[in-house]
């Protein structure tokens, strides 16, 4: 009988100390201290393996961005019989991270047959984003990217702006008493209600310092931006008037109205602004009229030349996704009107980072689009117009991690991410473009061989030649070198906003006739997909799928042909049409 009590006072001990293990990973995770978070959860797991316990250790370890631990612990947990269909999605995420978009595909598709409560057409984009990440990298844009040594450290260094002789950027890094440094963004902040304040020197989630801004001007030297936030915990992501003299940044402050809570309190992002004086002196900064900071976030601020509207980001009510675009605009009496927002470019997945380069296209990030994984950088041509164009920047650009913050500077165009070879959490790059136009461009006819050239009325008589694309054997996905030319035809159609495209497309003899005839109509279905997910506007394509019935050799029904010869029918051509 002895022996029965202690192993059952064993037993006991080892329940109590199990459940206060988990009790202790479930609090640090709900503060965002991912690190001690990660620690608890394998322990937890070590002493009972559940789906729960493992997938809160995955995600830990996605949130700390350890993405190859969090795909290891996804897969264990999707193994397992309680998983959840969230675990599966967040899988995917965390393969697309890993740039293995075969297998996030699979997983992206498993998920959609469960019974998910995600925007169907999220979905659609993750499922395409495989499949053109892919192509991306196998085509990669003709981009020189630079990592911007001088301004990166071993902490998380992002979201750059021209300021004067230099830039201005966040950074967590440390920093010294006299203000002078020698040779991620987290967006709001949490702790425990029952504590008066949370400590002002490291955040939990990161294990680093706060945000704070800082200037780089032509010395070697970085120092601390000459503004006092009036806060000791994040400020960041700032944006200047084209005169410089006003700057909008965002900050994280402990309200003197804040509630004593028992369990976690958040202090979301608020954006505020300050003025500089005759004196170079920056003013006391003010609040912005719409920050709640006890319920939403409002970031990334973006203001005109003029300061007459602001840009930003924000989870507010009533948005179409977890984060939004927004825009406020300032009355002639100087007040802010309520924000408005853009449901032209918000998803329903994120959208950040808003700008406007020296052109007047609009920079974005997204992870609702189609992309490559985690935030995109896209391009918005002729933006609040009726002929708006979308573009993803593409890859070497983007990357399968996080791409954000792009800013036009003065003679360089920066961007920050967090992916794979760079110094710290996030990491400050430049781009440099290579200017140049679609080989063969000019103002139009149609057509693509072996089709004769036809004239366009009233277009000219200058030609734009387009290739067909060609496919594979009883396939109708597009392969690399035909997305080269598809990428062709991108660039024609935004220089040329007066035209359309038919997509015709044909397959070879080989086949039952009504199936070929369908398989042709998915060839110029992808073809148009493809072209639609990079920005071209649906409305000005159309695919007719012929079948067989337009061979352009002798290879009918019943000739013995050449699989060269088959190939040359496999194909897409495209006419060109003026629209009206």
């Amino acid at each position: 009988m002895k022996k029965y009590i202690i192993a059952a006072l064993l037993l006991f001990a080892f329940k109590a100390q199990s459940q206060y293990i988990l009790k202790e990973a479930d609090k640090q995770f709900d503060l965002y201290n991912y690190s001690k978070a990660v620690k608890l959860y394998a322990a937890a797991y070590e002493k009972k393996q559940t789906a729960y316990s493992a997938s809160r250790l995955a995600e830990s370890y996605r949130k700390y961005f350890n993405y190859t631990e969090a795909e290891k612990w996804y897969a264990i947990v999707v193994a397992m019989p309680d998983a959840v269909p969230e675990n599966r999605l967040q899988y995917a995420k965390v393969l697309q991270n890993n740039e293995k978009y075969d297998a996030a595909k699979e997983q992206f598709k498993q998920y959609m047959a469960t019974s998910n409560t995600t925007d169907p057409r999220l979905l659609q984009n993750w499922i395409a984003s495989c499949d053109s990440a892919k192509l991306w990298m196998q085509n990669p844009a003709d981009v020189k990217i630079n990592s911007e040594s001088s301004l990166n450290s071993a902490a998380s260094d992002w979201a750059p702006v021209s300021y004067q002789n230099g830039v201005v950027f966040t950074s967590d890094r440390e920093f010294t008493a006299d203000r002078v440094i020698g040779k991620k963004h987290r967006p709001f902040l949490k702790f425990d209600g029952r504590m008066i304040v949370p400590g002002d020197q490291i955040y939990l989630w990161t294990g680093r310092n706060y945000n704070h801004l800082y200037f780089k001007g032509e010395s070697d030297s970085l120092i601390l931006f000459p503004l006092d936030p009036g806060t000791n915990y994040h400020v960041g992501t700032s944006s200047f008037t084209a005169a410089g003299d006003e700057v909008f940044f965002t900050l994280t402050r402990i309200p003197s109205t804040i509630k004593k809570y028992e369990k976690i309190t958040t202090i979301n992002v608020e954006i505020y602004s300050s003025q500089k004086n005759s004196a170079e002196k920056w003013s006391k900064p003010i609040p912005v009229p719409f920050n709640k900071v006890a319920d939403y976030s409002v970031g990334d601020p973006f203001i005109t030349k003029k300061g007459d509207t602001l840009y930003f980001s924000s989870n507010m009510p009533g948005g179409l996704g977890g984060t939004d675009l927004y825009r406020a605009v300032k009355n002639n009496s100087g007040e802010w009107g309520a924000p408005q927002n853009l449901t032209e470019l918000n998803t329903a997945g994120n959208e950040r980072s808003p700008v406007f380069d020296h052109s007047g296209n609009f920079y974005f990030a997204s992870d609702g689009r189609v992309g490559m994984g985690g935030l995109d950088i896209f391009k918005c041509i002729n933006f609040g117009k009726a002929n708006s164009v979308v573009k993803n920047l593409k890859y070497p650009i983007n990357s399968s991690k996080d791409d954000f913050a792009f800013s036009a500077g003065n003679d360089v165009q920066y961007f920050s991410s967090n992916r794979d070879g760079g110094r710290g959490a996030d990491d400050i790059y430049s781009m440099k473009i290579a200017q140049k136009k679609p080989e063969v461009i000019i103002t139009p006819v149609i057509v693509a061989d072996p089709e004769p050239k036809i004239p366009v009325e009233g277009i000219g008589e200058d030609e734009i030649v387009l290739k067909p694309i060609y496919y594979n054997f009883d396939k109708y996905n597009i392969r690399p070198e035909a997305a080269k030319e598809l990428d062709r035809l991108v660039a024609i159609m935004d220089e040329n906003p007066d035209i359309d495209i038919i997509l015709g497309s044909h397959t070879d003899s080989r086949g039952v006739d009504v199936y070929n005839l369908w398989l042709s109509q998915k060839r110029a279905e992808s073809a148009v997909a493809y072209l639609a997910a990079n920005g071209i506007a649906k409305s000005r394509l159309t695919a007719k799928g012929y079948g067989e019935t337009r061979l352009v050799n002798r290879c009918a029904n019943g000739v013995s042909c050449s699989l060269k010869e088959h190939q040359a029918n496999r194909r897409t051509e495209f006419k060109i049409r003026k629209n009206d």
